[in-house]
């Protein structure tokens, strides 16, 4: 049986805090380089362009979709006020394309 001294409990502790403050100092200049905080307002414009805007008339827009995937039903591109996502959904599931693709294709026509 052997019992640590507290030399040894010491010098853990003191590496563990050497550890801890270098993963802290690499984050720190990670987040806040020039090259991080340009990709962090990347990031927020992805999230922004997740936004459904539908604009015109969205019976002709409907037309535009089904004449190039014709695949797509009246039942599918049924649009409610508010619910967009539920239509973004439909046209996943339909097409198998990712919900950016989806929105972005949509706010395109």
């Amino acid at each position: 049986m052997t019992c640590e001294t507290p030399k040894n409990k010491t010098g853990k502790v003191l590496l563990t805090m050497l550890a801890g403050a270098g993963v802290g100092a690499l984050a720190g200049v990670l987040l806040y380089s020039q090259k991080g905080i340009e990709r962090r307002r990347k990031f927020r414009n992805l999230r922004v362009d997740h936004r459904l805007n539908l604009r015109g008339d969205w019976n002709q827009l409907k037309g535009k979709l089904q004449q190039t995937y014709s695949q797509l039903t009246d039942e599918d591109l049924t649009y409610v006020e508010g619910k967009g996502h539920e239509l973004v959904g439909r046209l996943q599931a339909k097409l198998g394309k990712r919900k950016r693709q989806i929105v972005k294709m949509l706010n395109a026509l």
